[in-house]
């Protein structure tokens, strides 16, 4: 028994002095990424070092040989032909910070794991605490294709497959049971490529929210909120739209008022990138202009005010995007109720409740926006950008052309050209 334990230790410790591309050499199902990283030596520079000791553990996700031809599959093309710097920008996306083992990976409400992908580009959310530029996250959690995506993994065990959700909520599948090592850290097989985060609007289109995204067109703060350096989008599905009868199609009522689309929109836009995991039961969020948002978590399914999270975690480059089940409804602190957002109440502006002020301290577990007097023409502020003591960013500069990449190609387009 002592013999098979050195010779495991002996083994595991002679694969860990490894580099990473030395390292999955032994595995015939990554030969392809082998020579990706081979052939590359500028773009994959920091994975083809032998690191010693003490310098900063990384967990590397390996897209398998099916991932490749996957890849050729849909785009014509291989991943080898792209330019050295988007080829360096996916392998730092597949990049995680620290050496994370299985049990790491498994959190029971999963986990929001930071890459070394820094390119503003893909990644440009929120300043932190010290003012520093954050890099782009990762959500891993069980294994779902569709449908309430709020991943919680219940007791008892570890699980086989796990999902990790990318740029527009593409997902592909990790094995967590089966962990390499190299001198750098750890890695673990996936079989497909991330998808590098774009703009929260494309990110809409890409999970079928499209009312959401052409109501932000209609009311010019489309390029505002894709601007906007941490934000996060809670977007009512299709379906959810109709509840507000003529407000969403009519031209009337569109940025004037409580009661228009542009407060309703707004409502539903929060400073800060805000994840499920950021979501704990009881919490008191307030919307960019001053609404209360309550969090109740139950059995494993995720609610604001009345609004169910029915697709969640939707990663885009400047925060996230979730989608619900209605439109958010008005809930009053006092009483802890809240007033349904149908056709009745937006029929009659005076029955919409106005903001309310916010807590200086105390009440407000989650970081609050920015305070707003009035809608503007941009669902952002115009305002340099600074950050509160959470590091959050409470204003952003407009921008007028987005950089989308897609599999093989980087494409330049303004958000326009969806619509027009």
């Amino acid at each position: 028994m002592r013999l098979l334990y050195f010779i495991v230790l002996l083994k595991t410790s002679l694969t860990s002095a490894q580099t990473l591309a030395a390292a999955v050499a032994d595995y015939p199902q990554l030969a392809d990424f082998a020579q990706l990283l081979l052939a590359n030596p500028v773009a994959a520079a920091g994975l083809l070092t032998n690191f010693s000791s003490g310098v900063q553990q990384k967990t590397i996700l390996v897209p398998s040989n099916n991932a490749f031809n996957n890849y050729r599959a849909m785009t014509g093309s291989s991943v080898g032909a792209l330019s050295s710097s988007d080829i360096g920008n996916i392998l730092n996306y597949h990049s995680l910070q620290g050496a994370l083992g299985s049990s790491d990976l498994q959190a029971p409400e999963g986990l929001i794991s930071s890459t070394a992908l820094t390119n503003q580009t893909y990644a440009n959310r929120e300043l932190s605490s010290n003012g520093a530029e954050l890099s782009q996250v990762v959500y891993i959690g069980s294994n779902t294709s569709s449908g309430a995506r709020v991943k919680v993994r219940q007791a008892g065990g570890l699980q086989t497959t796990l999902s990790v959700e990318s740029g527009e909520g593409a997902e592909v599948t990790l094995d967590p049971t089966t962990i390499g090592y190299w001198s750098g850290g750890n890695f673990y097989i996936v079989d497909g490529f991330l998808t590098l985060p774009t703009t929260q609007t494309n990110t809409m289109i890409a999970q079928g929210l499209s009312s959401m995204a052409m109501s932000l067109n209609r009311t010019n703060v489309a390029v505002g909120t894709n601007a906007a350096k941490g934000f996060t989008c809670l977007c009512p599905n299709n379906d959810a739209f109709l509840s507000m009868g003529n407000l969403a199609t009519s031209s009337e009522d569109l940025t004037e008022g409580p009661g228009s689309l542009l407060a309703t929109l707004t409502r539903h836009g929060m400073m800060g990138s805000f994840y499920t995991t950021n979501f704990t039961n009881g919490d008191l969020i307030y919307s960019q202009n001053g609404y209360p948002i309550r969090v109740t978590r139950q059995n494993g399914s995720i609610y604001l005010n009345d609004a169910q999270i029915v697709g969640t975690n939707f990663i885009s480059s400047t925060g996230c995007v979730h989608a619900l089940d209605r439109i958010m409804g008005f809930l009053d602190t006092t009483t802890n109720v809240t007033t349904p957002a149908n056709a009745s109440i937006y029929a009659n502006a005076s029955n919409i409740p106005s903001p309310v002020a916010q807590p200086t301290s105390g009440g407000v577990i989650l970081p609050t926006p920015a305070a707003s007097s009035s809608p503007t023409s941009s669902i952002v502020s115009g305002s340099a950008p600074t950050a509160n003591s959470n590091g959050i960013s409470a204003a952003a500069v407009l921008r007028v052309c987005d950089v989308v990449w897609y599999p093989g190609v980087v494409t330049f387009v303004t958000w326009n050209w969806f619509f027009f």
